[in-house]
């Protein structure tokens, strides 16, 4: 037996996960779920209907149905038949009414098209989600949360800049430090442009990169206003690999100096520019992380998210970049970056670090340190 919250799966795990298992369940994905809990119990609305289409163990469901009181209809959905025996075993196992939840065995791109009003929608595929966007944008009530996963990391993040471009209709950035935020980045962009093309605005109010996926939270709006406001948050990154310069800017702004070191620029996009976190909403998940059981790894990301928060820049140094850069030869430990920089670490790396420093600065310190080593 297996525990995870309050539910108990009857389970057994091969020594490696992967998605050839008859009842698909991954707890290494154990603080995704988590998270997604945490973000249920902050939505301001009782009495949610909330849809996981493709379920596979069901964990996530049993978790929002046995551990808030906030959810009012479940909708479960998976196309192996084996998965929705197993559901419905854990339903009848632990006492849930038959009356919260419906489950259905289908296609998850066609189920989604058919349903609406639900306030709570999770994309989770294996890979790419860009097939099921669409779909979960449609079904999603006004002001409803959508969750959105991708696991092909390493197509986000630059290793394959052409399926990149041909799957997200942007070109990653594998040379920058900050390569998983700028994968995290594009797929936002990705879903608020899904959304645009309906005139509803999904806006991103929490985002990460954890072990082998990028996940990220949107509220739904709806009008053309609300959603051009959004658009013009998306942009280009210029980025120089010599002096580590970074900026956003739009389409006709792109130039290919660097206002530095006169180096060529490197150019990432279109991605998001804007904040990956709402700060109110970071603060609020912390402070109710109490109010359900989490993992400690959990704990320590939600921990450096909260203080990440407060520097919401566009990418983040590292020792190491800094340290090859600028030629420093006994690298300093992070504590000392923190101080020096005045620095914020990210989640993103154990060695980077976010600072509110202009660039200037950034340069000029650097040199101050490597005079001092």
């Amino acid at each position: 037996m297996i525990r995870e919250g309050k539910v108990l799966l009857d389970i057994e795990l091969p020594e490696v996960v992967s998605s050839k298992m008859q009842v698909f369940y991954n707890p290494h994905m154990r603080e995704n779920r988590d998270i997604s809990l945490l973000m249920l119990l902050n939505m301001p609305s009782q009495d949610l209907t909330v849809c996981d289409p493709m379920g596979a163990s069901g964990i996530r469901l049993m978790r929002f149905l046995l551990e808030t009181n906030k959810v009012k209809k479940a909708i479960y959905n998976d196309i192996s038949p084996s998965a929705v025996e197993f559901f419905l075993n854990l339903l009848r196992s632990h006492n849930i009414p038959e009356d919260k939840v419906e489950v259905y065995k289908e296609d998850a791109s066609l189920l989604l098209r058919k349903l609406r009003n639900c306030h709570y929608v999770d994309i989770d595929p294996f890979g790419s989600p860009v097939p099921f966007l669409e779909g979960g944008i449609l079904p999603l009530a006004r002001y409803g949360l959508l969750a959105v996963s991708a696991t092909d990391t390493s197509v986000l993040s630059g290793t394959y800049p052409e399926t990149c471009q041909r799957r997200y209709g942007s070109k990653p950035l594998l040379s920058a430090e900050f390569y998983h935020e700028v994968g995290l980045r594009i797929l936002i962009k990705k879903v608020v442009e899904e959304g645009a093309k309906m005139d509803y605005a999904l806006k991103p109010v929490f985002s990460y990169s954890y072990r082998h996926y990028m996940r990220a939270f949107f509220i739904k709006d709806i009008g053309p206003k609300r959603t051009n406001a959004l658009i013009r948050q998306i942009g280009f990154l210029l980025y120089c690999d010599r002096c580590l310069y970074r900026e956003g800017v739009q389409v006709e702004n792109i130039r290919h100096e660097c206002p530095h070191c006169k180096n060529r620029l490197l150019v990432a996009g279109p991605l998001w520019l804007g904040n990956l976190w709402d700060e109110e909403l970071v603060q609020r998940l912390w402070e109710t992380r109490g109010m359900v059981e989490i993992s400690e790894n959990t704990n320590k990301l939600l921990k450096r998210i909260k203080d990440e928060s407060r520097a919401q820049t566009l990418g983040f140094y590292t020792i190491s970049s800094i340290c090859k850069t600028f030629r420093i030869g006994q690298s300093p430990t992070i504590e000392r970056f923190l101080e020096v920089f005045e620095g914020t670490r990210t989640h993103f790396s154990p060695e980077g670090f976010r600072t509110l420093l202009s660039h200037e600065e950034v340069l000029k310190r650097a040199h101050e340190l490597l005079q001092r080593t």
